[in-house]
C-alpha cells in the first residue's frame, strides 16, 4: 500500500495535535522587591520552589483557563509603564487607582473593581519612632514634623496626599525605614507585610507600627488595553478562574508560606 493516500491525513492530524497543544502565552510582570507571602525575594528571578502566593494562584488559574504564564520581574513603576506600552500583557498586585485606567483594565463590576475577582487583600500601616509624637486615630495623622516616607509608585501616596500629608518617595521600603530610624523623616507608610517583616529583622529596634491600619485594599491582576481589547474573553476567563482558585486553594497557600 502506498503512502500517498495517508499523507493528507497525517498532515491534518499533526496540525490538529500541534493546535491542541498550543496555549496562549501571557506575559505578566510583578515587582522585583519581596512582598511576602505574595512574592518572595528581592530579585529579577522567580523562585522555583517558593515563588509566593500570588504567583502560585495566578499560575494555577491560568492553567485552568488554558493559558501559560511567562513571569517578568522589574521595579513597580516600570511594570506600570510596560503595561501602558503593551510590552507586558498583565501586572499584579495592583490596587485600584482611577488614573491607572488610562493604561490598564481591572475586573470591573459597574464603575468599581470587582472584589470577588481580586488576587489579594493587603493593608498599609503607619510606622513611627518608639515614643515619638506621631499618632494615627483612624482619621487624622498628627505629630508630623516632616514628610511621610512612601514607596514610589504605590497607591498610598495618593491616599496621603488626599489627607493633606506630604510624602517623600523612595524606591524601597527598606530605604524609608533607614531614614526613619536615623530620624530623617518622622514616619513611614508601608504595606503591613513589608513593614512587619522589616521590624522582625531586628534592624529597626527604635521603630514601631501604629494601629489601626491606614487603609486596607484589594489588589488585582490588571491587563493592558492592547491585550484586553484583542482577547477580552480570555482575560475575563482568567479573572473568573482566579476567583475560584483563590477561594479553593488560598487557605492552603497562605498556610504554606507561614511556615
Amino acid at each position: 500500500m502506498g503512502y500517498g493516500r495517508w499523507l493528507p491525513a497525517i498532515i491534518i492530524g499533526t496540525l490538529w495535535t500541534c493546535g491542541a497543544q498550543a496555549a496562549e502565552v501571557l506575559r505578566a510582570a510583578f515587582e522585583d522587591k519581596a512582598l511576602p507571602p505574595y512574592y518572595m525575594g528581592d530579585s529579577t528571578e522567580v523562585d522555583a520552589d517558593r515563588p509566593g502566593v500570588s504567583i502560585e494562584l495566578l499560575r494555577a488559574a491560568a492553567k485552568e483557563a488554558g493559558i501559560e504564564v511567562e513571569f517578568v520581574r522589574m521595579p513597580w513603576v516600570r511594570c506600570q509603564k510596560s503595561l501602558q506600552k503593551g510590552e507586558v500583557d498583565a501586572i499584579f498586585n495592583a490596587s485600584f487607582k482611577e488614573d491607572r485606567l488610562e493604561f490598564g483594565v481591572y475586573p470591573m463590576a459597574g464603575a468599581k473593581p470587582d472584589p470577588s475577582r481580586r488576587i489579594a487583600t493587603v493593608a498599609y500601616a503607619l510606622y513611627r519612632l518608639k515614643d515619638g509624637p506621631v499618632s494615627w486615630d483612624g482619621k487624622i495623622i498628627e505629630g508630623l514634623d516632616g514628610p511621610v516616607g512612601a514607596q514610589s509608585g504605590y497607591s498610598i501616596i495618593e491616599d496621603l496626599t488626599r489627607m493633606g500629608i506630604k510624602t517623600e518617595e523612595a524606591q524601597a521600603s527598606t530605604t524609608n525605614f533607614k531614614k526613619l530610624a536615623s530620624k530623617r523623616i518622622p514616619a513611614v507608610a508601608a504595606l503591613v507585610v513589608t513593614g512587619d517583616a522589616l521590624l522582625a529583622t531586628g534592624e529597626f529596634a527604635n521603630v514601631e507600627k501604629v494601629t489601626p491600619p491606614l487603609v486596607t485594599k484589594d489588589y488585582f491582576v490588571m491587563f493592558s488595553h492592547q491585550f484586553y481589547d484583542g482577547k477580552r474573553a480570555l482575560a475575563e476567563s482568567l479573572w473568573g478562574k482566579l476567583a475560584e482558585v483563590r477561594e479553593r486553594d488560598g487557605g492552603k497557600l497562605y498556610a504554606k508560606y507561614s511556615k
